[in-house]
């Protein structure tokens, strides 16, 4: 009997987790955020934006959804701006879309061109709020209260180590960047597999995203553009925030920056996978047990892989597929006997 990674049943929806518009440090207003993604084929944008919650429904119709989100900073503090000094960006997905009261609010936080939104944004508790790097947990176990789910972002660009991660409380984290289009753009090794697989061997299950992080302060066309770089596909039942929301959550997703997962299952104890044209397949594991598939002839892309799972150890799997541009896609790991987070 087949175990379907990722779910049989359902659509496939491309999506950016992670954006900023006019409302915040971005160069472009929602409504041209979303003619730009839903002209690329895009059915799903998380306006991120730093600081402030703000409900974008009014965008929705029949093929695209906004979800509502928020990026909340938080900076270890230190004698100077310039030393180093690692911070958290976290952003934090709302189940309720029409919900934005701000957990943790701080006034005095909400930067970029729209700074008047600090007059307006509704909150929970006092204002004024310290967030402190140190105590990060308790931000988002509030923000959890509130049903908020979290994205650890952009580790790379946060200068932190595992000094920084190993005492998070990732109940309520659902994810972390595996890649983050728009910081490798501007000079950050952003593919961040190394800190995901330390993540997941010290317990953390937390499923990967790509996003871009887009701000596009660069014109269209250009090299230095931050938009449709990164992008996770959805496989849900519709495209309603409620189906959306709860695939996120349940890893019913992948991660890429390119390449096309289209199906992944397990069968009689070996591995499956169907892609789109790969110039490889890499199976990762929590120990030293990596598998790779390459095509039989260099003219001749892979579009299918199998892995024998009977000589790999208990821990976590999961799958990376390049294609010839050397982008990648991610799949969800896999823990303990292959059953997975499901």
């Amino acid at each position: 009997m087949k175990q379907y990674i990722i779910p049989q049943n359902g659509n496939f929806y491309k999506a950016n987790l992670h954006c900023h518009s006019t409302n915040s440090d971005g160069k472009v207003s929602p409504e041209e955020l979303k003619n730009i993604y839903k002209s690329a084929g895009y059915s799903v944008l998380a306006y991120s934006d730093h600081n402030v919650l703000i409900d974008h429904s009014e965008l929705n119709d029949e093929n695209f959804l906004a979800m509502t989100a928020v990026e909340i900073d938080v900076l270890k503090r230190g004698d100077s701006a310039e030393a180093y000094r690692p911070c958290y960006h976290i952003n934090f997905y709302n189940e309720d879309p029409h919900h934005v009261a701000l957990p943790c609010f701080n006034p005095k936080a909400i930067w970029g061109k729209r700074g008047d939104l600090r007059d307006i944004q509704p909150y929970i508790g006092t204002p004024d709020y310290v967030r402190d790097y140190d105590n990060i947990n308790d931000m988002i176990n509030e923000f959890a209260k509130h049903g908020f789910m979290a994205m650890l972002n952009h580790p790379t660009w946060s200068q932190q180590t595992m000094d920084d991660y190993k005492n998070l409380d990732t109940t309520h984290i659902f994810a972390m960047e595996m890649y983050n289009f728009g910081c490798d753009l501007i000079g950050y090794s952003e593919v961040n597999t190394h800190i995901y697989d330390e993540l997941l061997r010290n317990g953390h299950k937390l499923f990967c995203t790509a996003t871009d992080d887009n701000h596009n302060h660069q014109p269209k066309g250009t090299l230095g553009w931050d938009s449709l770089g990164g992008f996770v596909m959805i496989k849900a039942p519709e495209l309603s925030y409620k189906a959306i929301y709860n695939a996120l959550k349940e890893g019913h997703f992948y991660a890429s920056s390119g390449p096309e997962i289209r199906e992944m299952y397990i069968e009689n104890n070996c591995l499956y996978v169907e892609t789109s044209p790969a110039s490889k397949i890499t199976l990762t594991t929590a120990v030293r047990q990596a598998r790779i598939i390459y095509p039989d002839s260099p003219h001749i892309p892979l579009t299918q892989g199998k892995f024998d799972l009977s000589k790999v150890y208990p821990g976590y799997i999961r799958v990376t597929v390049f294609d010839e541009k050397g982008r990648m896609a991610w799949s969800q790991p896999i823990w303990g006997e292959f059953s997975g987070k499901r």
